[in-house]
């Protein structure tokens, strides 16, 4: 049996949760916030930029190994975590099939150095980030999260983020220290993705066994729709840093990057009011549909009312907020770039919110649509207009393609309760 824990009630377990989240937000955007302009200082804003540009392409095979199992593992944990053996059965299985797609994802890219020459001058560090990959796959986040225990997550996240930090204030000196700053960042990943692993079997008491072809089978059957929706996502938002380092200088590729790590980090930063209550909704949806539209539409105008003014502060003091954090002052181009993507945090945590929704109504094939088609508007208009606008041209597209996401999940979603209420209403 799984260890006893004190019993809490639903406000205290979501608010242990959500704290826990908040710090482990506060680390996991903060730190690497504060280790962006020693970075530029000792590589310099080229080698920064290429830094990025390998994190891109890594964060490709991360993806796609996740599987959307931080939404449909976390689903079924969270409504059977009361039963030791059926969660064995998810962790074994989805821990397996992450591991393969991960080996996959290894063998493909590794073909595709030897036929992209961009890819092959930079052999060495993609094959050292793949230590970044695995500690991925390794860390059971969705686990912890669809056990409620968001501290786990909070432990292991601040924890491997801290050790980078300090690995890199000691270790990276220079120019020529690029190729030690991805070794740092392969150990403290997959040390602490290997600790989370233990940590779940000793903390629940699991077991892990092969499952048999069916199981597998049926796990990534039932995951599909999210995997292809978030595989999209990371087409759209991914793929830009790596079609701009086609296209443009490794000094703005390290502008652009700057501002949408500065951009990323607040977002995060702000996500566990969607990411704390997700396990709490899939529940609640099962016992009173009217609560689970009450408590959404209260959470969305909490999302309007915090991240409004947060979008117009970014935007503000947008040239305050790079000179903070490259340790210089910022060139006008890079100022232009943030206070462009600003206007993107208004919807930020919509995405993950109307996602969530979706992946607990079931309609993960309208949110597999929505994205694809934002994926495919994107892919098909970034080269044009990064070849007639430069990277302004990028970054609008991206800011029009967030809202046009949101705007298309909203309409459906606003159809799909409407037409729910009118059929259950007397």
């Amino acid at each position: 049996m799984m260890k006893k824990e004190k019993q809490l009630t639903t406000l205290q377990r979501l608010s242990d949760n959500f704290i826990a989240l908040v710090v482990l937000q506060v680390v996991n955007s903060l730190l690497p916030l504060f280790l962006i302009p020693y970075l530029i200082y000792t590589l310099g804003i080229e080698n920064f930029g290429i830094f990025s540009f390998i994190m891109a392409i890594i964060m490709y095979g991360i993806k796609m190994s996740d599987y959307g199992f931080e939404l449909s593992a976390t689903y079924h944990i969270s409504l059977n975590r009361e039963n030791p053996s059926k969660v064995s059965e998810i962790f074994s299985s989805v821990l397996s099939i992450k591991l393969l797609i991960a080996i996959a994802y290894i063998i493909v890219l590794t073909l595709l150095l030897f036929f992209i020459d961009k890819l092959y001058i930079y052999r060495e560090l993609i094959f050292i980030s793949f230590g970044v990959l695995f500690g991925y796959v390794f860390k059971p986040i969705w686990l912890f999260q669809g056990m409620e225990r968001m501290r786990y997550i909070m432990y292991l996240n601040g924890s491997s983020k801290l050790i980078f930090f300090i690995l890199v204030f000691t270790f990276v000196k220079s120019e020529s220290d690029l190729y030690w700053l991805i070794v740092l960042k392969s150990i403290s990943t997959l040390s602490i993705g290997v600790l989370g692993i233990f940590i779940a079997i000793k903390n629940f008491n699991l077991k892990f066994y092969f499952q048999p072809r069916s199981r597998l089978l049926f796990y990534l059957k039932d995951s599909w729709y999210i995997f292809t929706s978030k595989f999209a996502v990371e087409f759209y938002t991914t793929a830009n840093i790596i079609i701009l380092g086609f296209f443009v200088t490794p000094l703005v590729l390290g502008y652009y990057a700057v501002s949408v790590k500065i951009i990323h980090a607040i977002g995060n930063l702000l996500e566990p009011l969607t990411r704390t209550v997700y396990p709490y909704l899939v529940k609640l949806y099962q016992e009173s549909y009217q609560e689970f539209i009450k408590r959404n539409i209260q959470l969305a105008i909490v999302i309007f009312l915090i991240m409004l003014p947060v979008s117009f502060g970014v935007w503000y003091f947008a040239e305050d907020i790079l000179k903070l954090i490259t340790g210089k002052e910022a060139a006008q181009l890079n100022i232009e770039i943030l206070q462009l993507f600003s206007i993107s945090l208004i919807v930020y945590l919509y995405g993950t919110q109307f996602t969530n929704i979706l992946v607990t109504i079931k309609e993960t094939k309208v949110l597999n649509k929505i994205l694809f088609l934002s994926a495919g508007i994107n892919i098909t208009l970034s080269p044009i207009l990064v070849y007639f606008f430069g990277v302004m041209g990028m970054v609008a597209l991206s800011v029009s393609i967030a809202f046009f996401m949101m705007g298309l999940k909203a309409y459906y979603l606003f159809n799909f309760f409407r037409n729910e209420l009118l059929t259950t209403t007397p």
